[in-house]
């Protein structure tokens, strides 16, 4: 924001500097509405170039990795990200470089596959490892711990950037990214027997494309197909949003009710938190003990999510806020529920192949969103910033119905199995 401020619209270093700092100050708000257009600008550039390389790259790595091992998928995706961060660090100590220049520094991702591939081989690697009833709890806390590194960083990140400044708290971060490349690239044995060495030059062959998209839309009993497909299009939506509201939310808090960074970085981590003791508790109490089943819990959290956005649409204060956030407390469960339920419905094989798909589907939804959510608030930031979060929340609730439809499929194949017959439905040869 301050370089958009200053290189972008020209105004003066003194002008701007009130962007530099993680406590807000009203000395920008005559400036807040042209610089929250042009960054969200480039923040979209800069998302559908992150999203562009893993999407692609998804495509492909599910055959291969079936092949190659799921170990690469990990340790490759992770040294993108620790070189990612070590060209933020050369970004913000060249003082002289606007606001486009930032986009180069996500190039080293993009080209690896970022997020999409780690999470790809983390969900793979769990499941060649793991029983079925201990997958789901083993996929949360993949996702648990991501979240709690956020809530880690959002509550020191003010301190750090006031006591030891920007460059030195990148420096920081650049650290701890080259201490998980390191640790993954040593520590981590690869989980597929027989996985053969290297393998590079060949993850993009075209028949593996193809080899996955066979095995994912094949016929299958039990309306297999149909549940896959369902499932994929909830993810998709789910991610869709998620992509979109994510650039957005710091800047509705700031217009809407005139948060500062620390007071963002705060309220993400409070809702951070509550999710992951809720998230563990609800797969304790509604799994273990209650024996609620992985798309009836979905269904729950998924629903929950759309309540959080019609909440925040409308929110005048921040005790608002955080309402939606503890409505949507065990959303994060949401995806590794759906995940260990295909696990637990498809062979080793098939699995990475599924999760692949979903991964390279939903790696194209960061092309759109932020183009499409950044359209609808640019456009009603003077009148209702909150839409952005009425689109979230409808699509979310067209998703709540796909997965109730995951669930009618299930339970009619489940009656159909064991249904008895009637002697005279039986057709049978005494020598058969």
């Amino acid at each position: 924001m301050y370089r958009t401020c200053v290189y972008a619209l020209h105004h003066t270093h003194e002008e701007c500097k009130g962007f530099l700092s993680p406590t807000k100050t009203n000395e920008t708000n005559y400036l807040e509405k042209d610089v929250q257009k042009y960054t969200t600008m480039v923040s979209t550039v800069k998302s559908v170039l992150d999203a562009l390389g893993p999407a692609i790259l998804s495509l492909f790595l599910g055959a291969w990795s079936n092949k190659y091992g799921r170990r690469p998928l990990i340790t490759w995706s992770l040294f993108g990200m620790t070189l990612t961060t070590m060209l933020t660090v050369i970004y913000t100590m060249i003082e002289t470089l606007g606001p486009w220049w930032y986009i180069v520094t996500i190039l080293p991702t993009a080209l690896t596959g970022g997020f999409v591939v780690l999470f790809t081989g983390s969900y793979c690697y769990i499941s060649d490892v793991s029983p079925p009833e201990k997958s789901t709890l083993r996929m949360a806390v993949v996702d648990f711990t991501v979240s709690a590194g956020m809530v880690v960083g959002s509550l020191i990140a003010k301190d750090l950037i006031l006591s030891i400044g920007n460059v030195f708290l990148l420096l920081f971060g650049t650290a701890l990214n080259v201490l998980a490349y390191s640790y993954a690239s040593i520590f981590i044995p690869e989980s597929l027997p027989g996985a053969l060495e290297g393998g590079f030059t060949k993850i993009l062959d075209i028949s593996l494309v193809k080899d996955m998209a066979r095995e994912c839309l094949k016929k299958r009993p039990n309306n297999g197909r149909a549940q896959i497909l369902l499932l994929t299009a909830s993810r998709i939506i789910s991610v869709f949003v998620l992509y979109g509201t994510s650039i957005l939310e710091y800047m509705y808090t700031r217009k809407k009710l005139q948060w500062a960074l620390s007071d963002y970085n705060i309220f993400t981590a409070v809702g951070t938190v509550i999710g992951f003791v809720a998230g563990f508790l609800g797969l304790v109490v509604g799994q273990k003990m209650l024996r609620i089943s992985d798309i009836i819990f979905a269904i729950f959290s998924v629903a929950s999510k759309a309540t959080e956005f019609f909440i925040k649409a409308f929110a005048v204060t921040s005790w608002q806020m955080y309402l939606g956030s503890a409505v949507s407390m065990f959303d994060g469960l949401s995806s590794p529920l759906i995940r260990s339920y295909l696990s637990k419905s498809l062979s080793a094989d098939d699995i990475v192949k599924v999760f692949a798909m979903m991964f390279a589907l939903e790696g194209v939804t960061p092309l759109i969103a932020p183009i499409v959510f950044t359209a609808v608030y640019t456009s009603t930031i003077s009148t209702f910033p909150g839409a952005f979060f009425l689109l979230s929340g409808t699509l979310t609730f067209i998703s709540v119905i796909l997965l109730g439809l995951v669930k009618y499929c299930s339970s009619r194949n489940n009656q159909m199995d064991f249904q008895p017959l009637d002697n005279e439905d039986v057709d049978c040869d005494e020598s058969t």
